[in-house]
């Protein structure tokens, strides 16, 4: 029988930091578990969602006849791989920060597990604390302009993650930063495991070692194709582009972008806001063709 909910965001709190990270993460980590003590007191207005939560999960790592059942469903199935551990909401003179911080279980490989949690929850601590020490410095600049206190909007931090697929050989989803300040801005963590081999998949792995001419190509191809159907489609790269002499940013495909494998056996890429496109396309997606004779056997489910 699985742990209770309560086992398993135990064992997940107390993972070891590696001896390979830097002192200076280690030293974020330990400020992140000063701050997420603090950040806890907040979260008596949120206690019944969280309630729930703890409901189903339990149910979920302590029912077989539950798990069967929910598994079969495909949302609260993927549900049962990836789990909020942790979810909080910090809201002082300069922040509002809201977190809902997942973690890997019941894959079957212990190592994974703590390898994948480890780095998200180090990966996090060090966002939240350089998003801190930034909507800090917004805040003490708009005072020592003349700014009222009272009058400062917080920024806003969001922290979340959606499951883009997930069976019984593969697990991919994408971890988002979200900060508000003047101007929205979008940091993805992608993880895309084959759970067979408990590796992390690379561009490499899924598309051969021309992997980033083969998603130049796509893309290129994907743009035109868009831009002449839809005039409010408009890109940095591409055939309109081109002839409109335009040159609004640095080569996007120098760069290896985010990606994920979708419910439909796809890869698909995802380029940061104002990385291919202006900000208002927001952040987009491209599915990459998987050649044949690819290194990573068939992914459609």
């Amino acid at each position: 029988m699985h742990e209770s909910w309560e086992q398993a965001k135990a064992r997940y709190e107390e993972i070891p930091i590696p001896e390979e990270l830097s002192a200076t993460v280690q030293a974020a980590l330990r400020t992140g578990s000063r701050q997420s003590a603090r950040r806890r007191r907040w979260l008596r207005g949120g206690l019944a969602g969280l309630a729930a939560c703890l409901c189903f999960c339990v149910l979920v790592n302590s029912t077989p006849a539950f798990a069967a059942a929910v598994a079969d469903i495909p949302v609260l199935g993927m549900l049962a791989r990836v789990v909020s551990v942790e979810q909080y909401v910090v809201h002082d003179a300069y922040q509002y920060i809201q977190v809902d911080l997942p973690a890997l279980e019941n894959t079957g490989n212990t190592a994974l597990e703590q390898r994948i949690n480890t780095e998200i929850r180090t990966r996090i601590h060090q966002v939240l604390d350089e998003a801190e020490a930034r909507a800090k410095e917004t805040q003490e600049a708009y005072v020592a302009t003349g700014g009222s206190e009272a009058d400062f909007i917080p920024v806003d931090v969001t922290v979340d993650y959606e499951i883009k697929r997930s069976d019984e050989r593969y697990l991919s989803f994408l971890l988002s930063v979200c900060e508000v300040r003047a101007n929205a801005y979008t940091q993805l963590y992608a993880y895309n495991i084959d759970l067979t081999t408990g590796r992390q998949l690379s561009l490499p792995d899924l598309l051969g070692p021309d992997y980033r001419k083969t998603i130049r190509d796509a893309v290129l191809a994907e743009i035109d194709r868009r831009t002449q159907s839809d005039p409010d489609q408009m890109y940095f790269v591409g055939s309109a582009a081109e002839e409109n002499d335009t040159d609004w940013a640095d080569d996007p495909f120098s760069a290896d972008p985010q990606f994920y494998l979708n419910s439909d056996g796809q890869l698909v890429v995802v380029y940061e806001k104002y990385a291919i496109a202006p900000g208002y396309m927001g952040q987009p997606e491209f599915v990459i063709p998987l050649p044949e004779g690819s290194d990573v056997s068939d992914l459609t489910p």
